[in-house]
């Protein structure tokens, strides 16, 4: 494969070729300026979805879920996850593609892990890129699962269409949900794990802060709502991929 069919390849949808250029543009960006300007002319068609919250709220079970739930709709479903590089060794296990292994037989779902390299804010610096190949590639759906996020990492807002905040049962109280940061991202909160028993009291505590005015995305008639969610029992998970394309709608109009 030549360079100058790399772009032309990718375009095509050969795997192959997704996942060389992908490798190229985390590895060594400045060698593929002109296959990228390539793939920028041929993106901007899919819906990007970010998924984001604290670490072990469930994010990749979630994404797992949705991907399912795309492609029983026959939508082409590409996942960029990113795990967290080692402030010591450098290394990342990138564990969670793990977590989605059935998929991986499935030639309409591409997943791609990415380690931060040091990089703040829950993206790592090649993701933005990576989704922008998924995109031209001929993906309709495109989630990034964010390292596990602090409260002011919100990189994803800007990176993504729909942004969605997952919270699990248990991780904080009322207060904790006030608190300005990356709840404010959302356009879709979601309480995971809600066979739970601590999950009424997380929904009502998120419901309570965008009563405050939390819900900071709240523009042009959308309105941010909570949703419960089990990824192991598929509870909620046909629901919030209808809001999601509820909110795809939003946004066209």
């Amino acid at each position: 494969m030549t360079e100058t069919d790399l772009a032309k390849r990718v375009l095509a949808g050969e795997t192959r070729a997704i996942a060389r250029l992908m490798s190229k543009v985390e590895g060594r960006p400045d060698q593929v300026a002109a296959e990228m300007a390539e793939i920028h002319r041929h993106a901007g068609l899919a819906h990007v979805i970010g998924i984001t919250g604290v670490p072990g709220c469930g994010k990749s079970t979630l994404v797992h879920a949705l991907a399912k739930a795309f492609r029983s709709a026959n939508q082409k479903v590409g996942v960029v996850a990113v795990d967290p590089s080692s402030p010591y060794s450098g290394g990342a296990i990138l564990g969670d593609r793990v977590r989605m292994a059935d998929l991986a037989t499935d030639d309409g779902v591409f997943i791609r892990s990415l380690a931060t390299r040091g990089a703040l804010g829950g993206l790592a610096r090649a993701a933005l890129d990576t989704v922008e190949i998924l995109d031209a590639a001929g993906f309709d759906i495109v989630m990034i699962e964010t390292v596990g996020v602090g409260q002011d990492e919100v990189d994803i807002a800007e990176a993504a269409d729909t942004v969605i905040v997952v919270s699990a049962p248990g991780l904080g109280d009322g207060i904790q949900a006030i608190k300005a940061g990356v709840l404010e991202i959302a356009d879709l909160h979601v309480v995971s794990k809600c066979d739970k028993e601590e999950a009424s009291r997380t929904v009502a505590d998120l419901k309570g802060m965008l009563s405050l005015g939390g819900g900071a995305r709240e523009k042009f008639g959308w309105q941010v709502s909570v949703l419960r969610t089990s990824a192991e029992t598929g509870l909620g998970i046909a629901d919030l991929a209808s809001a999601i394309e509820d909110h795809r709608r939003h946004l066209e109009t």
